[in-house]
């Protein structure tokens, strides 16, 4: 794996360790691979983390101009989509639904923490793919980025991503088979509005139970 961005994200305390010499730009190639495969493996394992988190977030879906918002509270069991002004909720179901759940809602204009998860995983064990990490400010949140290029042996060979601390995605640029992503964070708050989600509720489509 080849960094020749050679920027220090803003990570976790493990993966700051491992980064500590990614300003050395004199540094062992080995190191470099080492430090890049440690910050890809946070980003990863910190999506994974924040399918546990409640959080309300809206999107701006830039090729299009659509607006998407994602309002998830794992432990009450609630979760909603909303699609320009389309509504589509979820009511609970078996361990990992939710996760199914948004991955289907979402299918073409956000990919889920799981799919980038996957992404992230799968560039950490490419030895052909470039990153350049980063950090930004997007809707108030601090977020890691990483730009990956080049990345022959992975699923997805070319993508821009950015996480927030909590495991949010804040950013995503990426083609997929025929799916362009280009959605960048515009709002966010930690927690669900129940007041909002029952004014919602006349006019949704309700899944799980």
């Amino acid at each position: 794996m080849q960094n020749p961005g050679g920027g220090c994200a803003a990570l976790g305390a493990a993966a700051l360790l491992a980064l500590a010499g990614c300003a050395d730009d004199g540094g062992d190639e080995v190191e470099t691979v080492a430090e890049d495969r440690a910050a890809l493996v946070e980003l990863s394992e910190r999506l994974a983390d924040g399918e546990d988190h409640s959080y309300t977030a809206e999107y701006l879906v830039e090729a299009t101009g659509r607006s998407v918002t994602v309002a998830v509270d794992p432990e009450a069991e609630e979760a909603v989509v909303v699609v320009d002004d389309r509504p589509e909720f979820w009511e609970g179901g078996d361990d990992g639904s939710l996760s199914s759940w948004l991955t289907v809602e979402l299918a073409g204009v956000l990919p889920s923490n799981q799919e980038v998860a996957d992404w992230l995983s799968a560039v950490s064990e490419d030895s052909s793919a470039s990153t350049e990490l980063s950090d930004t400010t997007l809707a108030g949140e601090l977020a890691d980025c990483v730009d990956v290029s080049g990345a022959a042996s992975s699923p997805v060979g070319a993508y821009q991503v950015c996480v927030t601390t909590v495991g949010v995605i804040a950013r995503v640029t990426a083609e997929v088979g025929d799916v362009s992503y280009t959605a960048k964070l515009v709002d966010y708050h930690d927690g669900v509005d129940g007041a909002w989600l029952d004014d919602l509720a006349g006019r949704g489509e309700h899944s799980g139970g």
